[in-house]
Order: structure tokens, then C-alpha cells, then sequence
């Protein structure tokens, strides 16, 4: 009934407990409308980069950190047999654990100090993954969970003590999928989560880093921020991941498609009468200008779309695609039924891309 953090850990032999995942449960209380008591809404990350780790034995933990009458958690993996966008080479545990924020005589940084890493042998990238999650409140502001004045919310990724990043973690938690909720779901937080959403998981490439030499990263906060009455907390995960190279060199990966379908992540942003909405990743080492797409419904003659710009290696972007006059049809009548609407990369910077496996994704 109310919203608190649920953690999802991999535990391997060797002893390392890494984070894989974290989601925030929503303001569920039965009656609510839309949350019955036979209620359920799936989570689901990507935890490709943690391949190494999944395999042979490995124990797995959930934590929930409220409180409960009791309850079950399921986890299901998806095996997706292919090549990935490139290959983890080892992974080093940063930060994982607790940390009061706004008290002065024991700031942040004195806790969440500098490591050192040090690249293996093939590396030619080290990424900086970080789940972060503020709770709790100083009785003045808010902090760490209302407050969005921006102060303190924000903090700077170091490699070899240059700043390689800086991320914002006010959240607008009222454009939540999951609605209209109880409590105080519509409210923004500071944060970086929302009740009953997914936290997302920064991602920050460490530059000027180097394989075999040894390196330190860290993470930076404001410490000028004072609490005055009661502190706040900042709940943090994090590891070093080290990439070999890009084993595809053009490839564009469909990810999503946002619109149309009746999937429980995107209730706001449907029915879409005519327009669809996909989210496309690229998965090669270049830069990706030109995509083909063809589009429609299921079955029926498939309409096409260019789209063009930059997309960097490892990057996302949303598109819309050119309106479709069978989906404004369609949804004229629901006594027709439900459809399938399928989405196809066909050329990618004008030829067709290394990888089909990932081109093609169907929706409801």
C-alpha cells in the first residue's frame, strides 16, 4: 500500500552481491481504481551486462524494504540467443550501500571515497553503472525524496579526477504509467524514483581510461548542503564494467514500441489513434544517419518511413513515425477486435544492418 524500494540482487560463489535491478512499489491499496486486489504489472530490465555473472550458480535476492502482511516475489529470466552489443570483460564492485546526505559533520564524500580500478587486458571502454535512489526527509526541505529546489540533487561521475558527467535527479513522478494512484504518487521527487516505476540506471562512459594501467573513479556530491533538522539518505549501487569492442559495426536494434499497444508500461501514451511511437537503440560501433523503417498493421501492406539524424554508438532515441490510416481506422471500431501492429528496420545508413536478429517487434 505504499511506495518503497525493492531490490533485486545476484549473488555469486566468489562472494560479490551486485545489484541487478530496482523498482518502487506503487501506492497499490485495494479500492483504488485500477488496482484490484488481483492486481499485477510486470518490471522488466535488461541485465545483458551481467551475463558473466548468470551462468553456473548463482543465488538470487529480492529485498523489500517496507513493511508487509507477506507476500511472493517471481523472477524469470529471458535467454535471447545472439550476439551482444559487446562483450563484459569483468566488472568491479563500486559503491553499494547507505549514505547519509545534508549532515555536515559527516558529509557524503567522506564516505563514498575514490576506488581504484584497473581494466583488463582487451578493454577498450569502462562504463560506470549507478542505481541511485534518495529517501527519507531532513523536516525542512524534503531531502532527499521531495525536495526539488535542485539543491544537493545532482551528482558529478569522476574518472582520474576529471568530471566525465553530472546527473539531475528530480524526477516527475506524475506522468507515471501506473494511475491514478493513492497517496502521493502525483508528486515530484528529487529522488530519481517514482512510486510504482522503475528506477532507471545511469550509465557513464569513463574516458581516458586505459586497459592494464590502474585508474580511480568516483562519485561527487554537494556537500554545502545542510539538513538543519533531520537528514535524508541516498540508497546507491554501482559497479565498473569493462567492454571489449563493438562486435557489430552497423546495427540498429527496435527496442520498444511505445505506440500502438495496450502493454501496461504505456497506458498514458494509448490508444494512439494514428500516429506510432518506437524507441530505437544502436548497437554498432558507428554512428548511425539513416534508417529505414516499414510499418503497419499485421497482415496488411506494410507503409515506409526515413528517419535521419546522428545516433551515436550505445545511445537511444524515441521516434514517431508518419501517421497510419489503418490505425485511425481501426480504432474507430473496437467491436473489430485486436490487431497486431508490426515494426521492421529494413536499411540502416542505406543497407541493410549486421544483425536481423534485432529488427523486427510486433505489439497488440
Amino acid at each position: 500500500q505504499w511506495d518503497y524500494d525493492v531490490e533485486n540482487y545476484i549473488m555469486v560463489p566468489g562472494g560479490d552481491t551486485l545489484e541487478l535491478a530496482r523498482f518502487i512499489t506503487p501506492y497499490a491499496t485495494a479500492g483504488t481504481p485500477g488496482f484490484s486486489g488481483t492486481w499485477k504489472q510486470p518490471y522488466i530490465f535488461d541485465v545483458t551486462d551481467f551475463y558473466p555473472m548468470l551462468k553456473d550458480s548463482a543465488g538470487l535476492r529480492v529485498n523489500y524494504s517496507g513493511y508487509s502482511y507477506g507476500f511472493t516475489f517471481s523472477i524469470s529470466f529471458a535467454f535471447i540467443e545472439g550476439t551482444p552489443e559487446r562483450n563484459v570483460l569483468g566488472i568491479t564492485p563500486l559503491w553499494n550501500s547507505t549514505y547519509t546526505y545534508g549532515n555536515l559533520a559527516s558529509v557524503i564524500d567522506s564516505s563514498v571515497l575514490p576506488i581504484s580500478i584497473t581494466p583488463p587486458a582487451g578493454a577498450q571502454s569502462t562504463e560506470m553503472k549507478v542505481i541511485i535512489t534518495g529517501h527519507g526527509s531532513d523536516g525542512a526541505t524534503g531531502c532527499c525524496e521531495f525536495d526539488n529546489t535542485g539543491v544537493g540533487h545532482t551528482y558529478t561521475v569522476m574518472a582520474n579526477n576529471n568530471a566525465v558527467a553530472q546527473t539531475n535527479m528530480n524526477t516527475n513522478c506524475g506522468a507515471s504509467e501506473l494511475y491514478p494512484q493513492g497517496g502521493t504518487w502525483a508528486y515530484g521527487r528529487a529522488g530519481n524514483w517514482c512510486p510504482g516505476g522503475l528506477v532507471s540506471t545511469g550509465q557513464y562512459p569513463l574516458t581516458g581510461i586505459t586497459a592494464g594501467t590502474a585508474a580511480t573513479t568516483d562519485l561527487n556530491f554537494d556537500d554545502s548542503y545542510n539538513g538543519v533538522s533531520g537528514y535524508g539518505i541516498y540508497k546507491i549501487a554501482s559497479e565498473a564494467i569493462y567492454y571489449g569492442p563493438y562486435n557489430k559495426t552497423v546495427d540498429a536494434s527496435l527496442e520498444d514500441i511505445i505506440a500502438p499497444t495496450n502493454s501496461a508500461w504505456y497506458r498514458r501514451e494509448n490508444p494512439r489513434v494514428s500516429v506510432p511511437v518506437i524507441k530505437v537503440r544502436n548497437t554498432g560501433g558507428t554512428v548511425i544517419h539513416s534508417i529505414l523503417f516499414q510499418y503497419g498493421v499485421k497482415d496488411s501492406t506494410l507503409a515506409q518511413y526515413i528517419w535521419t539524424g546522428s545516433l551515436s554508438p550505445s545511445t537511444d532515441t524515441v521516434i514517431s513515425l508518419s501517421a497510419l490510416k489503418e490505425l485511425t481506422n481501426l480504432s474507430l471500431d473496437s467491436a473489430l477486435g485486436i490487431f497486431s501492429f508490426v515494426a521492421e528496420i529494413a536499411l540502416v545508413n542505406g543497407q541493410p544492418d549486421n544483425d536481423p536478429s534485432n529488427d523486427t517487434l510486433t505489439s497488440n
